[in-house]
């Protein structure tokens, strides 16, 4: 695949049979990816999605189960510093965004569904490049980021765009 140097997305999903990718599999002038299984995500996170050095959006959905931090420190996962609009969707035991969230700096866009268990952002914060920030089905994280009072509050009442739903 890294001969298709015209091709700038792709989605993979559903291919339960994969389980790793070749060193130099992967265009480096893919602009947009969508990741939808599990087991693509374990490949992509052992490969090393910092290698899509022109990735401007990620989009991860049915997460792996066994991710509770993202990106994974304790692997060395970082993001691709291009990145400009993240979604994470249907991670069922994520618990906290690490503070390699602000590897990419030009990131603009974070959304972030139905991760149940989603509950705490980095210590040191969000990117201060992010202009949006989508929450939906994540109910801890929803109630760290209440107006006024949540403990996310005073990180996020300056990025210009809030939606938080149930």
């Amino acid at each position: 695949m890294n001969s298709l140097t015209s091709l700038q997305s792709l989605s993979i999903q559903s291919c339960p049979d994969v389980l790793s990718f070749p060193e130099d599999c992967f265009p480096t002038n893919l602009t947009s990816l969508s990741i939808g299984d599990a087991n693509i995500c374990k490949a992509f996170f052992d490969w090393g999605l910092h290698k899509l050095t022109s990735l401007k959006e990620l989009y991860i959905w049915k997460g792996c189960p066994d991710v509770v931090s993202f990106p994974q420190e304790e692997i060395g996962m970082m993001l691709p510093t291009s990145l400009t609009t993240l979604h994470i969707v249907n991670f069922p035991n994520l618990e906290r965004l690490s503070i390699s969230i602000q590897n990419p700096t030009s990131l603009e866009g974070l959304h972030l569904y139905r991760c149940p268990k989603l509950k705490f952002f980095p210590e040191k914060g969000l990117p201060p490049s992010l202009l949006r920030l989508h929450i939906y089905g994540c109910p801890l994280l929803r109630q760290s980021c209440e107006n006024d009072k949540g403990l996310y509050w005073p990180m996020i009442a300056l990025i210009p765009s809030v939606a938080i739903f149930p």
